[in-house]
């Protein structure tokens, strides 16, 4: 008897696994909170999606990098946790906040953060001359040293997974997406801090960190995107504020909030947006590096939980299946890949 004619719902053979998914994945900035990216990439290096570049910004561009350098997400993690156990890693934080407690952030949120660890720079290091004749508060050596550290002297053509590199340019005013050339100096220009470190004099631009204003590169990422795009948002959530006692914190305070407009708006151009929990984790804050890592593995598996393409089987997604990001182009106004 044939069975097939009788039941003709019975397969003759079992249904295939879902194929293997493609993915550019938006890193972003954040200081410290970035240990959380290890996190995440851990999770994600054991799904069916494929990573096929790294889009990075500040710490989100360190991160990225040494993954695009080792694919090997646990030797990436293992690198870290070294450096930051280093003297010379304590060193240079010594040099960054000297021997005076370090003031509580948690209140703050975004650039409010930033700007409330510029002031106690001024005061706790006194360098109100420096601040009006000079172009940073502080020397570069350390972000030097630490880049130095933890990346090879390599250039983007000699990695062995695509990368992308966001900073801003001072002079043009651009967006720059730095794909060529020296892959430290592409992310010194990134992680340098607008008035912390110096801006990077780098094939007639001036390159600085542009997360204060604009912390994910989720833009640049889906630009690339044949499939998805994967976004890790590290960034301070919105509190709120009631005290505006200067010029000044009106001005930051309005700076804050167009930058987490901005990041609201571009979370909408990713198929997955990954935000780890991290209340109490302040950009300069690397004490508990794997307790911060825990929080990306955690928030990894709770979003990767709520899509069917990150496991076997049939994808549940007819948009990304079609890979409708494809024709995405990047957008023209305001940014220059170099």
């Amino acid at each position: 008897m044939n069975t097939a004619k009788v039941i003709p719902f019975r397969r003759d053979h079992p249904e295939q696994p879902a194929p293997m998914r493609n993915a550019v994945v938006a890193l972003g900035g954040g200081g410290a909170r970035g240990l959380a990216h290890l996190g995440v990439l851990e999770v994600l290096k054991q799904t069916r999606v494929q990573v096929e570049r790294y889009v990075g910004t500040s710490i989100g561009a360190l991160i990225g990098a040494m993954c695009a350098v080792d694919d090997n997400i646990q030797r990436v993690q293992g690198k870290v946790m070294g450096f930051l156990d280093s003297p010379g890693f304590d060193h240079h934080q010594q040099q960054l906040f000297g021997s005076a407690n370090v003031p509580d952030e948690n209140a703050n949120t975004g650039i409010m953060a930033w700007y409330d660890r510029a002031k106690y720079l001024y005061s706790a290091h006194r360098r109100l001359t420096r601040a009006v004749t000079q172009q940073s508060l502080l020397h570069d050596a350390m972000l030097t040293a630490s880049i130095e550290e933890l990346i090879p002297d390599i250039e983007f053509a000699d990695l062995s997974m695509p990368l992308s590199i966001v900073a801003a340019d001072l002079r043009s005013g651009h967006r720059v997406v730095l794909e060529s050339g020296s892959v430290r100096t592409a992310i010194h220009a990134s992680m340098a801090l607008p008035g912390i470190f110096p801006p990077v004099e780098h094939n007639g631009m001036l390159l600085c960190d542009i997360g204060v204003v604009d912390s994910i590169p989720t833009a640049v990422a889906s630009a690339y995107a044949s499939d998805l795009t994967i976004l890790v948002d590290i960034g301070q959530r919105n509190a709120r504020m009631e005290k505006f006692d200067t010029a000044m914190d009106v001005m930051m305070r309005m700076q804050d909030i167009g930058e987490q407009i901005l990041r609201r708006e571009k979370t909408e151009l990713a198929d997955v947006h990954i935000r780890p929990e991290l209340t109490g984790v302040s950009w300069f804050d690397f004490q508990n590096p794997e307790e911060v890592m825990e929080r990306g593995r955690t928030a990894a598996s709770e979003e990767f939980a709520r899509h069917s393409f990150f496991r076997t089987g049939r994808t549940g997604h007819a948009d990304a299946a079609t890979g409708n990001h494809l024709d995405v182009q990047p957008p023209s106004e305001n940014v220059r890949y170099r």
